[in-house]
């Protein structure tokens, strides 16, 4: 799902570029896609973190996503359920 893509915020000429995937937590309950902000010569200027989660006892799921620019201030940190 690429609904988180609403919350981030690009300029104008930069793209994302996927990065990696990886699992975590005891049942590997958590996705986390790791992407990085790239402007229009190929600059890496930024980074966006998505963490999918979906809670073993309940089977709650929570979506977040963490934005930083490349000084690693955050510019957008949201979670919410699905």
């Amino acid at each position: 799902m690429t609904f988180w893509k609403d919350k981030i915020v690009l300029e104008s000429g930069c793209s994302l570029q996927y990065k990696k995937l990886r699992t975590n937590g005891f049942m590997q309950e958590a996705d986390i896609e790791e992407y990085d902000i790239v402007n229009a010569s190929g600059e890496i200027i930024g980074a966006v973190v998505v963490t999918d989660h979906t809670a073993v006892r309940g089977f709650r799921r929570t979506v977040s996503v963490k934005q930083r620019d490349r000084l690693g201030r955050v510019l957008v940190d949201e979670s919410w359920n699905v």
